[in-house]
């Protein structure tokens, strides 16, 4: 597994000689990205208002994720590819460990959150197209691993689907409102 994550990396990512307009891409999305998230759950925000609950508790989802990835990674401990000299860090970050990624297990929870209720889906599509985006952009930096970008979307698949469970037992008044199918 370690061997296709490292030639996925090679791949992917800039390494030593990146391209520079795709470096200044990659950064942008690498550190900003999530923005263009933010920007989209606030427009759901202002479209759905019958739907700021399950929004709100997306976002709840969203910390948690990110909490479990942090802590997943300390336990993981596997090294970040700038620190392994595979590639320079292009994107300012800590040498801590890198499996899950936080960013990819919080836009994944939140754009597979998005997808379980019909009203939501064009939402959770852009979010989950933002997180691919943002993935890309951190494996091209050097700061991540493809496997790391893949776990924190499984992760993210995993609180969101325990979402949809809680929120489809706990409230079916709701869904009958709500669409969730």
């Amino acid at each position: 597994m370690e061997e296709m994550n490292l030639q996925w990396f090679a791949w992917v990512a800039g390494g030593f000689a990146p391209t520079a307009w795709v470096l200044v891409m990659a950064r942008w999305l690498g550190t900003n990205g999530v923005l263009l998230a933010a920007a989209v759950m606030v427009w759901a925000w202002w479209k759905r208002p019958a739907d700021r609950l399950y929004l709100l508790g997306s976002l709840v989802c969203c910390a948690v994720a990110v909490l479990l990835a942090h802590r997943f990674a300390l336990w993981i401990g596997h090294p970040r590819p700038f620190v392994m000299g595979l590639s320079p860090a292009y994107i300012d970050h800590a040498a801590r460990g890198s499996l899950p990624s936080a960013h990819a297990s919080a836009l994944f929870t939140i754009g597979f959150c998005l997808l379980w209720l019909r009203q939501l889906r064009l939402a959770g599509a852009a979010v989950l197209a933002v997180a691919l985006a943002v993935g890309w952009g951190r494996v091209y930096c050097g700061v991540h691993f493809p496997l790391d970008i893949a776990a924190g979307a499984v992760l993210g698949l995993m609180v969101a689907a325990i979402y949809r469970a809680v929120w489809w037992h706990a409230s079916p008044a709701m869904l009958g409102q709500g669409g969730m199918d």
